[in-house]
């Protein structure tokens, strides 16, 4: 199982004036599904490029379509899915298992995706992931997401304070040698659906054998 660990994170587009029923019906089915292809994490409402975001670790990748289909998209007012998988990174475990504090809001969360020059996707991975430690901004993961159109890197971001966030991306990150452009997303609204054991889970099977990138 181990060695086909996946992490999709899913948007969702919603039909306007369904918000709410689609999100309830997602949440209900999620938390029914026991399924051991997939262990959803979290649910986040979002509204600058989708309206609901799932992420979610797939043991067999295979079976992501059917549980797309019959979990995901068969929610009310649900009209349209886009997935993006990621098979390796790196993550900080301690950040990792301050989820639940970021669901709770009381960290602020934002996701940054990517683009990197190509020739530049190691070094550039090795380099934003070495920018020293930071006193407000804290980075959970930084995936790898090349099946992706839109970004290259999926990074991660925890702070106390939500200023320091835009401050880290444009001084800190940005001008990482073989950056092309980043996008922000502020990740807000969580409902955390894993349990502790699955968020141990998540360390142990995705990140631990990816401590070196091939």
């Amino acid at each position: 199982m181990g060695d086909t660990n996946t992490i999709a994170i899913i948007d969702a587009d919603i039909r306007s004036g369904q918000d709410e029923l689609a999100r309830e019906k997602v949440l209900a089915q999620l938390r029914a599904y026991s399924g051991p292809c997939v262990t959803p994490l979290w649910v986040n409402w979002l509204r600058s490029r989708a309206d609901l975001r799932l992420v979610c670790m797939v043991h067999d990748l295979h079976k992501l379509d059917d549980f797309l289909i019959d979990v995901f998209r068969d929610s009310l007012g649900v009209i349209g899915t886009r997935a993006v998988l990621s098979f390796g990174g790196r993550a900080n475990i301690t950040q990792l298992m301050e989820i639940p504090m970021a669901a709770q809001g009381q960290l602020y969360a934002s996701t940054v995706s990517i683009k990197l020059k190509p020739g530049h996707d190691r070094s550039a991975f090795d380099a934003i992931w070495s920018i020293p430690e930071h006193p407000q901004v804290k980075p959970v993961w930084l995936l790898r997401t090349y099946h992706s159109y839109s970004a290259d890197l999926n990074l991660l971001l925890f702070s106390e304070s939500y200023p320091a966030i835009n401050g880290y991306i444009t001084s800190w990150v940005r001008p990482v040698e073989g950056m092309a452009d980043t996008l922000i997303c502020d990740v807000t609204d969580w409902r955390l659906l894993a349990s502790p054991d699955q968020m141990i889970e998540l360390a142990d099977q995705f990140f631990h054998l990816n401590t070196e990138v091939l």
